[in-house]
């Protein structure tokens, strides 16, 4: 099968894409529900922490999906760039299973969650970042994105996806570098791949500044005549 013909299957693409990645979401975390004592707050901590590694993966693939349409362009990348939106919308509906989570565990273990998980700076970075989501999420839809100008919509998304990606990856970067306990092989990776996406928004804006100095010559650059010729037209 012609590589061209995979990216061009219906489900791998717009809404079928998000519909075929949540629906692969929400049926591993309901299962993984069953597995897991809801009426304890450790176990609700571990489905907070299995959510998350269900929606990062999303987010790195919209972080990313730019960067790769410059520096390498093919069906891979525009595969990317066209489904973009999808990407992020998958993140957040991922995103809404933690947020349940959370949820859960401050409702019925407060004392739990005030001892053991409460951090000040921790609440008011996801707090934002939840903020941020809802508001890109809300302007991915014509009745949103209706209310904002061009301008005002770029620099939103913009933002947004960077705030996204530093949170999620420097969630990793603390646990890599200062956690005490032991991590899952998986935190490895997102901590090298969510690297590896801002070592591609380097590349990439390295490569058009490069191409954009190549074509434009500075606006004061004329040819110059040696003094003893004239210029015949």
């Amino acid at each position: 099968m012609a590589i061209n013909s995979v990216f061009a299957k219906p489900y791998l693409n717009g809404w079928k894409l998000f519909w075929v990645v949540t629906s692969v979401v929400s049926a591993f975390t309901l299962v993984t529900m069953t597995t897991v004592n809801l009426a304890v707050a450790t176990d609700i901590s571990y489905m907070i922490q299995y959510t998350v590694r269900w929606s990062v993966p999303w987010l790195y693939l919209a972080f990313m999906a730019s960067s790769l349409q410059v520096i390498y362009p093919s069906l891979f990348s525009r595969w990317l760039a066209r489904n973009r939106k999808y990407f992020g919308l998958c993140f957040a509906s991922a995103m809404a299973w933690q947020l349940l989570f959370i949820l859960w565990m401050v409702g019925l273990h407060s004392e739990y969650y005030a001892e053991e998980v409460y951090n000040l700076s921790d609440t008011i970075e996801g707090v934002g970042g939840y903020l941020v989501l809802s508001a890109m999420v809300l302007t991915s839809f014509p009745f949103g994105r209706n209310r904002l100008t061009v301008l005002q919509w770029r620099y939103l998304h913009k933002f947004g996806m960077y705030y996204l990606w530093g949170y999620a990856w420097s969630v990793y970067w603390y646990e890599l570098y200062y956690f005490d306990g032991q991590l899952h092989p998986i935190d490895y990776a997102f901590y090298w791949i969510g690297f590896f996406a801002w070592g591609l928004r380097i590349w990439a804006w390295s490569k058009k500044g490069l191409k954009k100095a190549a074509v434009q010559k500075p606006a004061n650059q004329t040819t110059r005549q040696p003094a003893n010729e004239s210029t015949s037209y």
